[in-house]
């Protein structure tokens, strides 16, 4: 969205914060000097006994003087949710469950005046992402409501709105853990290629750079994570993915055996016997589910014929 200098008219009065935490004062705007995507303005404090002049950028002016009662309360509520400084693994695990999970419509992580607040948009949406009503998180962080619909949280409350967004959606997570973990092994035995800051252009690194990289970053972000997502989570998601591999490996190993014995003399019955029962009595989510079924008519139901031995009457 392009800077838009007409708003700031000579003579008009406005509130200047030098900061968002200090407080307003009442200025007077006395000169405009547009910029490409800024403006540069000259004001005269109205409250100074000395009537002091600067030269500001215009992002220092805030609202105009009519609407600073409700701009002071606005910023007081932000001041209110100020209460933690997040770090940087716990950083970057919010925002890659915010950007896998939460889309920006429902919940959003903020930069400015709060960094790392939440602003909630949709209650319901967020709610059925974390599994859990949202009231359960307010009452343990500091909030305020900005209408009738939008809710702004903490940074301690959004590490809990994080924390529940993954033990609702454990598989996700570590399906995504488990992927770049596969990239990053590569990586630190092979080296990569990343983008230079400074010169913007591509460049390779060594495996021992790319392993100081994960220890310093990625390893602690997916532990993380994984607590996040609960030990229970966790341990069951390992548990399936070596049990699918385990089922696959031993899949392979009876083909082999029975392409081999289908080779050896005498042996082409047994193997077909066996490929026929291998694939008929193959165990899938399907068939490890409960089937309800109607009961049998009488009629339905299969005669089996016992033989028994007749005794005679003495």
């Amino acid at each position: 969205m392009a800077f838009d200098a007409s708003r700031f008219v000579v003579a008009d009065v406005w509130a200047y914060r030098v900061r968002d935490d200090s407080r307003s004062e009442r200025v007077q705007i006395q000169a405009v000097t547009p910029k490409k995507n800024s403006a540069r303005i000259d004001i005269v404090f109205l409250d100074d006994p000395n009537q002091r002049v600067e030269n500001i950028p215009a992002s220092r002016l805030r609202v105009p003087w009519d609407e600073v009662s409700s701009y002071d309360e606005l910023m007081a509520n932000w001041q209110h949710v100020d209460d933690l400084a997040l770090d940087d693994v716990e950083q970057r695990c919010v925002y890659q469950v915010y950007e896998l999970l939460i889309p920006e419509q429902i919940a959003e992580a903020e930069w400015s005046p709060v960094r790392d607040a939440t602003t909630v948009r949709d209650r319901a949406g967020l709610e059925a992402i974390i599994g859990k009503p949202l009231g359960e998180i307010l009452d343990n962080v500091a909030w305020f409501a900005s209408d009738e619909t939008t809710v702004t949280m903490s940074p301690a409350g959004t590490l809990l709105v994080a924390e529940a967004a993954c033990r609702a959606n454990s598989n996700q997570i570590l399906e995504k853990i488990l992927e770049e973990e596969k990239a990053l092994r590569h990586k630190c035995k092979n080296g990569a290629e990343r983008r230079n800051p400074l010169t913007g252009e591509q460049e390779s690194t060594s495996p021992e750079y790319e392993y100081w990289w994960y220890r310093r970053w990625e390893k602690p972000t997916h532990e993380l994570l994984r607590q996040w997502c609960g030990h229970r989570a966790v341990t069951a998601h390992e548990r399936l993915i070596a049990a699918e591999a385990e089922n696959e490996r031993l899949d392979i190993l009876l083909q082999r055996a029975i392409d081999a014995l289908a080779g050896a003399a005498d042996g082409e019955m047994l193997a077909k016997v066996l490929a026929e029962e291998h694939e008929r009595d193959r165990i899938t989510v399907y068939t490890v589910r409960p089937v309800v079924d109607r009961p049998l008519h009488p009629s339905e139901i299969p005669v089996r014929e016992v033989p028994v031995r007749r005794r005679w009457p003495r």
